[in-house]
């Protein structure tokens, strides 16, 4: 878990923001069509804004001093970025009605936005260091943006459950787990503040649990 970190290279950067712009591209399109199908579903429309955004701020990001490039980051990256194209859009049951889901759905996007805002242009997909940020939110986790994914996948699932679309986001958190203990070797490794911020702040995603 504490392999150095590879060099950042320029050509990297750009295959992973090409990458980001054809997943979005995937992305609009079905569950674009999915809402289409139903406007009644707005738990799938939220995914949809929620998971564009994301990856419109991968565009975005500064590009990273260091990154992970280890085989172990690099898998539950892919895979935790391409979860949402892998969920069903039909034949799902509704465990809860639509209203709690866009209720969890809508409290997770104000947490993010929030979370984002703070973070500025340091978002990105693989383990890197772009910078430290230990203010508003990660006062209170040390990824506050997985936790806030964490409560709209779980508003998204109470209204669009499947089997398949269980399995799919309880691997989607094993993979946000990996990422989070690569992100945090790279940046414990690379910055003094950083190993003072993790003894300050405890919990990694969930407060008083992880």
């Amino acid at each position: 878990m504490n392999t150095p970190p590879a060099s950042e290279g320029r050509l990297t950067e750009w295959l992973l923001r090409g990458f980001a712009l054809l997943l979005m591209g995937l992305i609009v399109f079905r569950w674009g069509h999915a809402w289409m199908l139903d406007h009644s579903r707005w738990t799938v429309l939220l995914l949809l804004v929620s998971e564009g955004y994301t990856l419109m701020l991968v565009l975005l990001a500064h590009r990273a001093v260091q990154r992970d490039l280890s085989p172990l980051a690099m898998t539950a990256t892919v895979y935790a970025t391409c979860a949402i194209a892998l969920l069903n859009d039909q034949g799902t049951t509704r465990l809860a009605p639509e209203w709690i889901g866009v209720t969890l759905q809508l409290a997770s996007m104000t947490w993010q936005f929030t979370a984002k805002v703070f973070l500025g242009r340091s978002f990105g997909l693989l383990p890197a260091q772009r910078g430290v940020v230990m203010s508003g939110p990660y006062r209170i986790v040390r990824h506050p943006i997985y936790f806030g994914y964490l409560i709209g996948h779980v508003g998204f699932l109470l209204a669009n459950f499947s089997w398949r679309n269980a399995a799919v986001l309880a691997l989607l958190y094993v993979a946000q787990v990996i990422r989070i203990r690569r992100e945090e070797a790279v940046l414990a490794a690379t910055s003094g503040d950083y190993r003072h911020y993790q003894q300050r702040v405890r919990w990694r995603l969930l407060p008083l649990v992880y």
